[in-house]
């Protein structure tokens, strides 16, 4: 008889822990899905961030807007062209008065074509706006260009979703009909809105004010960016000033500076 209790009570207790583990797995459900990293919220900002500021007339012309990482990593190293380590900031400091020089010679070439560049730095300061042109949009001028990347310097965190953001006005306040982004970054965002939540908001802008976006993952891997990518980006990789150089290059010649 005493047998017969003891195994009953053990019945009883295995029972118990058995409903107990039940109840603390449907109280807490795994979390899936994308539903905390992007709030509702955020999108209904960046959609009124990416509204233009002014109404610009419309007109022929193509505009670029050249947008550079200076957070603090920048100022690692990579190797260089001469196969030296430099600073990733003088890379793309280089890189950046090559493709001045390219929009120059091309405008130069399409007297009767307008042509419209501005080269933006980008990095969270205390004290100062997260993207900042530091070449106003603008007939490209190499000598100004020059003077401009001098001061190019690395220090703070990675805003990029701001930073697309401030180009993209800038690029609707031209009115020019082919608007072009290019962001070379060699880090994920830090600060501020994701870079695919605003790829994806701008993919919903009306198409006179959708840009062609593209990406550089530039001593990063290019799918740390596939959300820009599946927003209708593209997104290409460099680990070095070489494959920084052949990059852009191949997006200048081949997207952005076309004959019409």
């Amino acid at each position: 008889m005493s047998r017969c209790r003891s195994n009953n009570a053990w019945i009883v207790i295995g029972l118990l822990i058995f409903v107990g583990s039940r109840c603390r797995d449907n109280s807490a459900p795994p979390r899936t899905g994308r539903t905390a990293e992007a709030p509702p919220r955020d999108t209904r900002e960046i959609e009124q961030a990416l509204l233009p500021v002014q109404e610009a007339e419309p007109r022929e012309g193509v505009a670029a807007a050249i947008v550079i990482d200076v957070s603090g990593s920048m100022d690692d190293r990579v190797t260089d062209a001469a196969g030296r380590r430099a600073r990733k900031i003088d890379v793309a400091r280089r890189a950046a008065r090559d493709l001045v020089a390219q929009f120059s010679a091309y405008a130069n070439e399409h007297p009767t074509e307008t042509v419209s560049l501005g080269i933006f730095e980008f990095s969270r300061r205390e004290g100062r706006p997260d993207c900042r042109p530091i070449i106003p949009m603008g007939a490209p001028d190499p000598s100004k260009a020059d003077e401009a990347l001098a001061r190019l310097d690395p220090e703070g965190g990675t805003p990029i979703g701001q930073a697309m953001i401030t180009a993209k006005l800038a690029l609707d306040a031209t009115g020019l009909s082919r608007r072009h982004l290019l962001l070379v970054s060699d880090g994920e965002n830090t600060d501020g809105y994701r870079p695919d939540d605003v790829a994806q908001a701008i993919a919903k802008r009306p198409d006179a004010e959708k840009p062609s976006i593209y990406f550089v993952a530039f001593d990063i891997e290019a799918r740390r960016f596939n959300g820009v990518r599946d927003a209708g980006g593209l997104v290409l990789s460099a680990s070095n000033a070489k494959e920084l150089n052949e990059a852009l290059d191949g997006l200048i010649r081949g997207k952005i500076l076309l004959e019409k």
